[in-house]
């Protein structure tokens, strides 16, 4: 409702209108995030996080994924790069909404915690019978002393709630789920103020 009002739907808004209606817009999607990032990391526990997997072409989906990040990333004056080191991968098979929800929480972070003028990576390369997908910045990066915590629930760098004050601290530990349910690992390597670099491997062998 707020988002027809807001498109001009029920008629013209004055400048007062539409601010108003644009803050409670804003806290009504971080709202929903915040309570779908709560139930996902319920689900999981309960083992209740349901998988539909399927034989799917990474290279497509993933070209559609940072597609959706483009204008992103032109308003933040980011650079968004997709690095193709291996093409015609077999199909894999995983679970497109899923896969969708943990790479996004990574493409999510890298352009919110990398500064105007930086760059985000999305390469896709292999390593023996697994594709390998890792997504860098040049970002704020993660203090060392807080590595060891990255996957746990509700963690959030130091750093990183001085810069942004929203988020639930669930995003990762999440995805880290997600990947291991599709027989993949996630790593990352980081340094404070230099940027983050995530990689994820995921089987190119069905069984």
């Amino acid at each position: 409702t707020i988002s027809l009002l807001l498109d001009g739907d029920a008629g013209q808004l004055n400048k007062e209108q539409d601010d108003f209606l644009k803050k409670g817009y804003e806290i009504n999607e971080r709202m929903i995030k915040l309570v779908s990032d709560l139930l996902n990391a319920a689900r999981i526990e309960e083992g209740r996080f349901g998988y539909d997997f399927k034989d799917m072409d990474l290279e497509d989906f993933l070209g559609s994924l940072i597609g959706n990040y483009r204008e992103v990333a032109k308003g933040k004056s980011l650079n968004l790069i997709f690095n193709k080191k291996a093409k015609n991968l077999p199909r894999i098979y995983a679970d497109p909404e899923k896969l969708s929800l943990a790479l996004n929480n990574l493409l999510d972070n890298a352009l919110k915690y990398t500064p105007a003028g930086g760059s985000v990576t999305l390469q896709l390369g292999s390593q023996g019978n697994y594709a390998l997908i890792s997504i860098s910045d040049t970002g704020v990066g993660i203090p060392s002393t807080e590595q060891q915590r990255v996957f746990s629930k509700f963690f959030r760098a130091s750093n990183v709630i001085r810069l942004e004050t929203e988020g639930t601290g669930l995003g990762l530990f999440i995805v880290k789920n997600i990947i291991r349910r599709h027989g993949g690992e996630i790593s990352f390597s980081s340094k404070e103020g230099a940027g983050t670099v995530f990689s994820v491997t995921l089987p190119l062998k069905k069984e």
